[in-house]
């Protein structure tokens, strides 16, 4: 990806993949060695050496902080998220409104012209995306609950 590519958002599955690896890896703090152009784990074993320290060490401390920095980040992107989901949400549950009272309008619509079958289905179809509308608001729930966490 260049510099002037938009990205493709993150999906929820590509933030727990990244999570998931990011939890697997050698536990932390890991280190970069004074002598040496290598990478450290808790124990001192290496995990990573390069050829040579002077030109290297910038790739070295990137790498020390690799672990906890993409955990920070992951971090970052779900409470981002959590928050955007806040703000847009009035303006989520304005247009329902609308939707609803739309709906409403039909309903009577239909029952003054004595079509009580169009009247129920228009019903029908309003439950339906009242449930779908639920199933959405549980799953943001769930993502704030794991955002709040910091997973």
């Amino acid at each position: 990806m260049n510099q002037h590519t938009q990205p493709t958002p993150l999906t929820a599955q590509q933030l727990d993949d990244i999570d998931t690896r990011a939890k697997a890896a050698t536990p932390g703090p890991w280190t970069l060695s004074e002598n040496y152009s290598d990478v450290l784990g808790p124990d001192g074993h290496q995990l990573a050496s390069y050829w040579n320290p002077t030109s290297e060490t910038r790739n070295g401390e990137f790498i020390a902080h690799a672990r906890e920095d993409v955990r920070t980040l992951l971090a970052e992107v779900r409470r981002l998220r959590a928050r955007v989901a806040e703000l847009e949400r009035p303006a989520v549950e304005a247009k329902r409104n609308e939707i609803r009272q739309s709906f409403a309008e039909l309903v009577t619509q239909a029952r003054e012209d004595r079509d009580y079958e169009g009247a129920f289905d228009v019903q029908c179809r309003l439950r339906e995306h009242e449930e779908q509308w639920q199933r959405e608001d549980t799953a943001a729930a769930a993502a704030a609950v794991s955002a709040g966490a910091g997973r």
